[in-house]
């Protein structure tokens, strides 16, 4: 297929991750771990030209920045006349953990369409020893290509560095970043085009608990695209945002109320340490989850849900996945929760998966298969009917060690999970029977 380049006004067709059905049984897994380099390396075809729509972040009129890198134009080498060799495919479970040098800031995300087809982001200022420009890295099914510049370094010292980098993608390819300062870009995966801010949120008296943006840790976002129509995105101060056929949707705050004076207390900015989570399996159903909080949008409003959790004021970080408008699953800590029916189907009581893990992230490309990954590098799958005990795919992270483990599943048939050093695995499902 042809590469193209995202043009200025451009935005191309996307969905959220899809897949297809899935076979029981815990996935196995190769107990050797290593750490490898692989050599960067262009991706190449899994593009296609789509239809021309309203994109969510507009290039200047000026020329393209300057720090974009300029992509690799060097021949292919000419195909060889002789008999193919069979390439022997991965056996099912987990690959050995190899490793892609990370940017400065780490690895925060990862997205993937298929086994061929995976983007990772991140750089940025994620901890206090490290800044960097906000990164991409692309996936071929091979290795990690050398990294895309998604978000440029400052332009002065009083501009910010981007954080926590969050990505999805969706055929074309069409993928959106976001970072939780509050910047937007668009692209496919390798050229991005120039990223705006976020529309302005109401204002809302700030939370006592949050420290503010700039601290490390204090700020993250989360986005899903179901369609090239339709966005959502979420921080963790309870801001809301939703882009619909070109326009910005009026911004959402929600608060909580405040635990101090004056009596009855004002309501101040709703706020979370750690990731958030957000899943659009249409336009007209989104669940998104702050810390405890859950929030819902209908097609037309957002509103809050009740929450899973019998002691919310515990609950930090957390994520969930959406494969269908009926069905959720959030993860946070060691636990793991569920919504089987409409929005005012009750939670099911958080249930234990991962004993003395930290799960932070969360994959359900269908309602029988889903695969969730913790910070130590431990993953623990669904089959549709029972969860798997903790598997260890990843080391442990040494030189990112605060920002988490992402987890990415085009299908019941491939993962890819991700540390923040840029260690990485993949995960083949078994083919079906019959």
């Amino acid at each position: 297929m042809d590469q193209r380049r995202v043009a200025r006004g451009v935005a191309l067709t996307f969905v959220l991750l899809g897949a297809v059905g899935c076979s029981g049984g815990s996935p196995s897994v190769h107990t050797a771990v290593t750490r490898h380099q692989r050599p960067a390396r262009q991706v190449a075809g899994h593009r296609t030209t789509a239809s021309a729509a309203a994109a969510i972040a507009s290039a200047p009129t000026g020329p393209p920045a300057a720090t974009r890198p300029t992509q690799s134009t060097a021949p292919r080498p000419t195909q060889s006349t002789a008999p193919a060799i069979a390439v022997p495919t991965q056996a099912p479970g987990w690959s050995v953990a190899l490793n892609t040098l990370p940017p400065p800031g780490g690895l925060t995300s990862v997205s993937c369409l298929s086994d061929t087809f995976c983007i990772a982001a991140g750089g940025g200022a994620n901890q206090a020893q490290t800044t960097g420009a906000g990164l991409t890295e692309s996936w071929d099914g091979e290795s990690w290509s050398a990294p895309s510049v998604a978000f440029p370094p400052p332009a002065s010292s009083s501009g910010s560095w981007p954080v926590l980098p969050t990505v999805t993608c969706t055929e074309g390819p069409f993928c959106v970043v976001a970072e939780a300062t509050g910047m937007v870009t668009n692209g496919d995966g390798t050229d991005w085009i120039t990223a705006v801010p976020l529309p302005a949120a109401p204002s809302v008296a700030p939370n006592p608990a949050d420290p503010g943006p700039g601290t490390p840790g204090a700020r993250s976002i989360g986005v899903s695209c179901p369609t090239a129509h339709f966005c959502a995105l979420v921080d963790n101060t309870g801001q809301v945002w939703t882009w619909s056929h070109g326009r910005w949707l009026p911004t959402r705050s929600f608060t909580e109320p405040a635990t101090a004076s004056p009596s009855p207390p004002a309501p101040v900015a709703l706020y979370a340490p750690g990731r958030v989570g957000i899943s659009c399996p249409s336009p007209t159903s989104c669940t998104a989850v702050v810390g405890a909080t859950v929030i819902n949008w209908d097609g037309s409003s957002w509103s809050r849900l009740p929450t899973p959790w019998p002691s919310p004021g515990v609950v930090s970080g957390s994520a969930l996945s959406c494969p269908t408008a009926t069905l959720c699953a959030i993860v946070s800590g060691s636990v793991v929760t569920y919504r089987n029916g409409g929005w005012s189907t009750p939670w099911a009581a958080p249930q234990a998966v991962d004993p003395g893990g930290s799960l932070d992230s969360i994959s359900c490309p269908t309602p029988a298969f889903c695969m969730a990954a913790d910070t130590s590098g431990d993953v623990v799958s669904w089959n549709g009917s029972t969860w798997s005990p903790p598997v260890r795919v990843l080391p442990p992270p040494t030189t990112y060690p605060g920002i988490g483990t992402t987890v990415s599943c085009s299908s019941s048939r491939f993962c890819m999970v991700v540390n923040g050093d840029g260690d990485y695995a993949t995960f083949t499902g078994a083919s079906p029977t019959g």
